[in-house]
């Protein structure tokens, strides 16, 4: 949390009764070009499509 890497308590708090409510969909939570952006600066994501793009070929 102190990175800012996670969200804080209030902000899980305050989202839990969103994903409860039956008209929830997670298209309402954030954009898909700040999902794309992350993924394509995320060590993890880049480690991970690194690791099945090896995976395909061998």
């Amino acid at each position: 949390m102190r990175k800012g890497l996670l969200p804080r308590w209030k902000e899980l708090g305050s989202a839990v009764p969103r994903y409860l409510r039956r008209s929830y969909h997670p298209s309402q939570e954030g954009s898909m070009r700040r999902a794309v952006e992350y993924l394509a600066q995320s060590p993890a994501a880049r480690t991970a499509a690194g690791a099945i793009g090896r995976a395909a070929i061998g």
